[in-house]
């Protein structure tokens, strides 16, 4: 069995640089400008789009398109992981969705108003690649530090990422207000050049971390394809694997109620991220530009947020911190659902957004940390494969949910109280997860 390192910083750096990178899609893609271009001109806005004989809002058209996106990976996640680990290939397997997600993201730029079958389609396929992309990243952790330094590690990739996706809305305030700090004319650039950066700095910056984990070295644990049995039969012999480890999963009680949980406050806080500014735009009427500044402000203490609460995970334990951030969760969406209620609607929003970057980098995080503990070395894949499950399934249905809701009752601030029932829900059942079963659940699924 491979002997994994201490700390490998090179690895570490290359983590990071990943972090950085594909944080542009999370922020300028997912959570701040086409979202809300998405759902205000492409599918119609509050006038919405026709199908089937049903007038759907925009934003409805938005929050189903990112659940039918969500439920592709869910299909296709564990049984990519499992091949993955199979055959010694994550690097070579996350570069076979990070540059058709580097493409497909370059191209929404291609995207015209009233365009929203096509341009959703090519919106899929760039969440698709994004979201597959994100399973063999986060199998790489185990990689690169031991257990008891993940959540700093952890903390630090996803603080870093805040400021790669900070740092290109910076570079998309000025291609929209200033174009000439940058060499251009006037109005040289629009909103949808701003996807197309996301592409370009997507690609870029991820380079460091294929030339990291592809450089030799003494000991490791291969990441790049070996040679093996046939592609087919170790694509059968994978589907075998998640089975039983579906099944093996089942049986261990306290990293079931852990999914469980995880599957339900990450509901709540993937339906926030990608329909925050949809509500900034739609309701308090904010602009692109104000937009921008606004997540330039939720990353700045979520950078904050993420490396703090990662130290406090691995010096007081993981649950108790999800905890306190599961709980702010909880009453900020609340607030969400009553903004303006101190007589300033607009401002409310910022201090909101604000306090609510604070706990969204260490929910993530810690909840990306913590599940490492419980993996059997070798199978990181397979395992974030089933880890991306309850990831993308609480993406689907709280999107389902708000959709659904805003379609019968036409208020965001009415769907939202929806949000926070999720956050309710899954704290009840993370009270119940044992920090002193992990370790033992752990010995159970390595032997399975």
């Amino acid at each position: 069995m491979a002997t994994r390192p201490a700390l490998d910083r090179g690895r570490i750096a290359g983590f990071c640089a990943y972090d950085f990178a594909d944080s542009a899609f999370a922020t300028t893609i997912l959570a701040v400008l086409f979202n809300q271009y998405f759902a205000g001109q492409v599918a119609g806005g509050a006038q919405g789009v026709e199908l089937f004989g049903l007038r759907l809002p925009g934003a409805t058209v938005w929050a189903w398109l990112v659940a039918l996106s969500m439920s592709i990976v869910v299909a296709l996640g564990p049984f990519l992981g499992a091949l993955a680990d199979r055959r010694r290939g994550r690097i070579a397997a996350l570069a076979l969705f990070w540059l058709p997600g580097v493409v497909a993201t370059f191209l929404l730029r291609t995207v015209d108003p009233g365009e929203w079958v096509s341009g959703g389609l090519l919106f899929l396929c760039a969440f698709v690649c994004y979201s597959a992309a994100s399973i063999f990243y986060n199998s790489l952790l185990p990689e690169i530090a031991p257990a008891e330094r993940r959540g700093r590690i952890s903390g630090l990739a996803w603080g870093i990422g805040y400021v790669g996706g900070a740092l290109l809305l910076v570079v998309n305030l000025v291609m929209l207000r200033r174009p000439d700090l940058l060499g251009a004319p006037a109005g040289a650039f629009d909103l949808r050049d701003c996807f197309a950066s996301a592409g370009l700095w997507w690609f870029l910056f991820a380079l460091p971390l294929f030339f990291a984990f592809t450089r030799p070295r003494a000991g490791a644990v291969a990441l790049l394809p070996r040679a093996t049995a046939s592609f087919w039969a170790d694509a059968v012999a994978s589907i075998r694997e998640v089975r039983a480890t579906g099944r093996a999963l089942l049986r261990q009680r306290n990293l079931r109620t852990f999914f469980l949980a995880y599957l339900l406050y990450n509901d709540g806080v993937q339906t926030i991220v990608s329909l925050a500014s949809v509500f900034g735009a739609q309701e308090l009427g904010m602009k692109p530009e104000q937009l921008i500044l606004l997540f330039l402000a939720i990353q700045a203490t979520a950078f904050i947020g993420s490396l703090v609460l990662g130290q406090i995970a691995d010096r007081r334990g993981h649950r108790g911190m999800l905890l306190v951030c599961v709980v702010a969760f909880t009453l900020v969406s609340f607030w969400a659902a009553g903004i303006g209620i101190f007589g300033n609607a607009l401002r409310e929003y910022w201090i909101l957004c604000s306090i609510a970057g604070l706990f969204l980098g260490g929910i993530q995080s810690g909840s990306r940390s913590w599940v490492t503990h419980w993996i059997p070395e070798g199978r990181e894949a397979e395992y974030f494969g089933f880890f991306s499950i309850m990831t993308r399934v609480a993406a689907i249905f709280g999107p389902l949910v708000f959709g659904g809701l805003l379609l019968a009752t036409g208020s965001m601030r009415a769907s939202i109280l929806a949000v926070a029932l999720f956050f309710v829900a899954g704290g009840s059942l993370l009270l119940r997860v044992r920090s002193d079963a992990v370790a033992a659940e752990r010995a159970a699924l390595s032997r399975a």
